[in-house]
């Protein structure tokens, strides 16, 4: 049986890729893409993904009740404009949260 792909599921993405027409794991490539891009460093605080955002990013305080559930069982988001769908890069889901919240992002 052969299986109908997207030639965004198995090759480097052309970036910025449309947010609303991925699907989750086209989603996770493009993230994976704008890691790689980033030098695995957050597009909006520059720290590593591995690592915690900075202090001054943490210590701003998040209406956690504005967010899905499960939002922030993952670390590493992907953000992109909601007006456009375009993806912007891969963050951490704090620094997500903040672009949201502090940002209109």
């Amino acid at each position: 049986m052969f299986f109908k792909t997207n030639k965004l599921d198995f090759k480097d993405i052309e970036l910025p890729a449309n947010y609303d027409k991925l699907t989750h794991i086209q989603r996770k490539r493009v993230r994976e893409q704008y890691t790689k891009n980033q030098n695995g460093r957050c597009c909006y605080c520059n720290n590593k993904l591995t690592e915690d955002p900075p202090d001054k990013i943490l210590k701003l305080k998040i209406h956690l009740e504005l967010f899905p559930v499960k939002f922030f069982d993952w670390p590493i988001h992907l953000h992109h404009n909601h007006n456009t769908g375009k993806t912007v890069g891969a963050v951490h889901s704090w620094c997500n949260s903040v672009l949201w919240e502090y940002e209109n992002e």
